[in-house]
């Protein structure tokens, strides 16, 4: 039997086969198809023996094969739709990263910090929905609330990443830090003062933000999580990710 690897992507949301390691996967989902010109890929390595109902794993052993010529099977989708919600967390393996020119960056699974002192949280939701959020919560209460199946606006399970504000709209929360899409320095800010005069936890800041993030926007991590249980992806520091993975970087920060 031929080796296969199993990844859930999550930018965008799938669950594919493939005979490619995962940083070689990385690059051909970013560059290396015909089907789109380039973009970035998120996605986890899962446990190959990973087996579900809800997906046709059946397939995998006879279709995840080389091609007649010799060149490995680069994909084999086994779900396009509500994927995410149906792979237990105890699968996840290694998070990667990988820029619009093929460069991967990959995250190991780290220990939940423990404190989260901020007054206000900035999250880009990725999968399954994607608007960014302001919110008074911190990662964890946020996933509770996300997931709470008692509220009309929950998810089965999210995937999301912590944003530093300052990076957006300036260290004092008026200047802007970065260039940034339309108004959205202002909105954020707009959104954490009605988060401050009203008793509300969370407000969206922009419905409609997927893949419009900036690397350097990361604050120190990503997040998936339901109800009962959450897994944290440390994402290096600026200092560790200009010394570590230059090429990374540079690529991620153009």
């Amino acid at each position: 039997m031929e080796k296969h690897h199993l990844y859930l992507s999550v930018v965008p949301e799938a669950l594919v086969a493939s005979m490619l390691p995962a940083e070689e996967f990385g690059r051909y989902l970013a560059v290396g198809s015909h089907k789109r010109s380039s973009g970035v890929a998120i996605y986890f390595e899962i446990d190959p023996d990973f087996s579900s109902e809800f997906f046709n794993m059946g397939i995998v052993p006879e279709r995840c094969v080389a091609h007649a010529d010799g060149s490995p099977k680069r994909s084999l989708y086994l779900g396009v739709y509500r994927v995410m919600e149906h792979i237990p967390l105890e699968v996840l393996g290694k998070l990667y990263l990988t820029t619009r020119d093929g460069q991967v960056l990959v995250l190991e699974q780290g220990e939940l910090p423990t404190a989260f002192p901020d007054a206000h949280y900035l999250y880009d939701e990725l999968c399954p929905v994607h608007p960014l959020i302001a919110s008074k919560f911190d990662p964890m209460v946020f996933t509770k609330f996300a997931t709470n199946p008692g509220s009309p606006l929950c998810v089965p399970k999210i995937f999301f990443a912590q944003l530093d504000p300052a990076a957006i709209i300036g260290a004092d929360k008026t200047a802007e830090g970065s260039p940034a899409i339309h108004n959205l320095p202002a909105r954020i800010k707009e959104c954490f003062e009605e988060l401050d005069a009203v008793d509300k936890p969370s407000k969206t800041a922009d419905r409609t933000r997927q893949l419009t993030f900036r690397w350097n926007h990361i604050k120190n991590g990503y997040y998936i999580g339901d109800q009962d249980r959450l897994l944290y992806y440390p994402f290096p520091s600026v200092e560790a990710l200009g010394r570590n993975h230059h090429a990374w970087w540079r690529s991620a920060t153009l």
